[in-house]
């Protein structure tokens, strides 16, 4: 019995740890240093309709964040943003494959691109996580006014993707892109901010 408890305490965190781990930094306009957080990825299982045939609908995901960095309202305020900024998807008509590959430990996964609206300063990169699945792996973005100035979020480790999925919302990452390119082409003088 003490054996199966200690092997079940050993598996644990291992089981823990599965997931893709991200780094996020936010700098507010006028701000010398930026936010910062630290946060894993998870799919979430999908749900069971309740007709008569149970068909399973997609998953989702969750977010869980490094409790030892910041504040729980910075955490809030990081993790509110980052779910804006993910892909969790099959490719679609904005990705196309590259050329290359990224190694994460001893892992080699295909490189993705991911065109973004025209009047953003931005930079993107996808990857291919498991067959025909994408994660968000690199986002850079810079803003001439509103109170955000500055946004980086980069994948650091692919924990394990044996869990992976595609997201219900998987694709939330081209909707805000589309939110900020309409931003942007606003008057400056129309009070408008980034979201």
């Amino acid at each position: 019995m003490i054996r199966l408890a200690f092997l079940l305490a050993l598996s644990l965190p291992a089981l823990a740890q599965e997931g893709l781990r991200y780094r996020m930094q936010l700098w507010m306009r006028g701000e010398p240093a930026p936010m910062e957080t630290r946060f894993r990825l998870v799919a979430t299982e999908g749900t069971t309709s309740h007709n008569r045939v149970k068909k399973p609908r997609m998953g989702g995901w969750r977010l869980e964040a490094d409790r030892t960095q910041g504040t729980p309202y910075s955490q809030a305020l990081l993790l509110g943003r980052a779910e804006r900024l993910l892909y969790l998807a099959g490719p679609s008509p904005q990705t196309h494959a590259e050329p290359i590959a990224l190694r994460f430990g001893t892992r080699s996964v295909p490189v993705w691109s991911l065109e973004a609206p025209s009047g953003l300063q931005i930079s993107t990169v996808l990857v291919e996580v498991a067959p025909r699945l994408l994660a968000l792996c690199d986002l850079s973005a810079r803003f001439e006014r509103g109170d955000l100035a500055r946004i980086e979020l980069h994948l650091e480790s692919l924990d394990g993707t044996d869990s992976l999925a595609p997201a219900e919302d998987g694709t939330v990452l081209l909707t805000t892109l589309r939110a900020w390119a309409q931003e942007a082409r606003k008057d400056p003088d129309d009070g408008t901010t980034v979201r």
